[in-house]
């Protein structure tokens, strides 16, 4: 948890592992950041097992994107 110098903003943060083959998916640019996000979310659940939510709160790929 981080808080604003104000103290008014709280931002929380979950990280977990990637499902197995998830993380070639992306470094072969299956799932990248540029794709619709409710056509990756729909992927996400489908064949990973995400939670539909947890979808649409991806807010970035990595340090080179």
């Amino acid at each position: 948890m981080s808080k604003s110098p104000n103290k008014h903003n709280r931002l929380y943060c979950v990280a977990d592992a990637l499902q197995d083959g998830l993380p070639d998916e992306i470094e072969k640019g299956k799932i990248n950041p540029k794709d619709d996000p409710k056509e990756r979310g729909k992927r996400l659940v489908e064949e990973f097992g995400w939670e539909k939510g947890d979808t649409l709160k991806i807010w970035s790929f990595g340090p080179e994107n």
